[in-house]
């Protein structure tokens, strides 16, 4: 094989590149979109970040496309794999929260159906729970249905759950 082969192997087509410069570009959209605290632990320069504040304040439809396109450019230049770690990392987080609060959903929902052996067994569970408050709770709350009154001991039994709940990877 020449020199000449060899770099041509290495060279990337342009659908490639057209490929790559997209995915920059779709970061960028997203970076738009992020809360600000997150925006914050991004490893980006103080321009690119500049960049994206304005491009928050933008409504104009063209406008806002062509910030995208230029914070896509100014990206380039940028750790793209500290990026998407770092948004990676954000999304398991955020995934972990609604996994928690589905699970937090699930049981206020059976203390609720199946009361005292539902209690019994959270309180296997989560030692740490005050027995005789749970209990009260889940009266207060069963009662409330029961009248069709408007869930406030329910989601006062969410509160006290999601406060005092500890979740392990047992869960």
């Amino acid at each position: 094989m020449t020199q000449q082969d060899e770099h041509d192997l290495t060279e990337k087509s342009k659908s490639q590149v057209k490929r790559e410069l997209l995915e920059i570009t779709e970061l960028g959209e997203r970076l738009l979109e992020i809360p600000e605290g997150l925006l914050a632990k991004l490893p980006i320069s103080e321009t690119c970040l500049k960049a994206i504040k304005e491009g928050r304040k933008i409504n104009h439809h063209t406008g806002k496309k062509r910030q995208i396109k230029y914070i896509g450019k100014l990206l380039r230049d940028e750790d793209l794999e500290g990026i998407r770690a770092e948004l990676a990392i954000s999304d398991q987080y955020h995934q972990l929260e609604v996994r928690k609060q589905h699970l937090l959903e699930q049981w206020r929902d059976r203390l609720m159906k199946e009361g005292d052996k539902a209690t019994f067994e959270l309180l296997q569970l989560e030692p740490t729970l005050d027995r005789q408050q749970l209990r009260q709770m889940v009266r207060n709350a069963q009662k409330e249905k029961e009248l069709n009154k408007a869930p406030k001991a329910q989601r006062e039994l969410f509160r006290y759950l999601r406060e005092n709940m500890q979740f392990s990877d047992q869960e």
